[in-house]
């Protein structure tokens, strides 16, 4: 069954949006019919996404019909993928630094936000001034994979380039700053909405 996560992206065939949208989507998928799945509830049969425009204001969130996808492109997929020439952006060449990094981890994980968009869509959406968006799987309980996690997150504060890293759970995504800060909760963003849960019950 079809069943896209957030931050996967969706080609789509056609770039129907409501007649309610801003005129700035309609154009957005004109020129790249791509969404992003938003953690958010849809409509029965739907899919909850967001149309980015070329600011970063410009954000609209919408669902989707599931005929209406050609091509998923999960954040996995572009973990190897390289920046078109001319495009070695700051963001660009952080992610290259730290592929090694991520990968002993053992983890899945791929690149998100402005980043993965563009390796996806081949459209310069990244910026001298991006951040490099992250996620990072962990099918099961945290607890076994906070050392790791933990020593992955020294090495990103250490990258002159800021990486904002998610640990996506099967019961939501944690921020890698806050899940290896000592906090005695954590803010666990679900579809629902975020909760803040303590951390003993994060990582079981």
């Amino acid at each position: 069954m079809f069943s896209p996560r957030p931050h996967d992206l969706l080609r789509l065939s056609g770039r129907r949006v409501p007649p309610d949208a801003p005129r700035w989507a309609s154009r957005a998928l004109g020129v790249t019919p791509w969404v992003v799945v938003r953690r958010a509830a849809a409509p029965m049969g739907g899919i909850a996404v967001g149309v980015r425009g070329t600011s970063r204001s410009e954000r609209y969130a919408t669902a989707v019909d599931p005929d209406d996808v050609c091509e998923v492109v999960e954040p996995e997929d572009l973990a190897y993928i390289l920046p078109r020439a001319g495009r070695e952006l700051a963001a660009m060449c952080t992610l290259h630094a730290v592929r090694p990094l991520l990968d002993d981890t053992g983890l899945p994980w791929g690149p998100t936000g402005s980043v993965g968009f563009e390796l996806a869509t081949g459209i310069p959406t990244a910026t001298t001034e991006s951040d490099l968006d992250l996620i990072v799987r962990v099918s099961r309980g945290l607890s076994g994979a906070l050392a790791l996690l933990a020593a992955l997150h020294r090495e990103f504060r250490s990258l002159a380039v800021r990486v904002d890293c998610q640990v996506e759970t099967p019961s939501g995504a944690v921020a890698l700053a806050e899940l290896v800060g000592g906090q005695s909760d954590v803010m666990v963003r679900t579809a629902a909405g975020p909760r803040l849960v303590p951390l003993a019950v994060a990582v079981s």
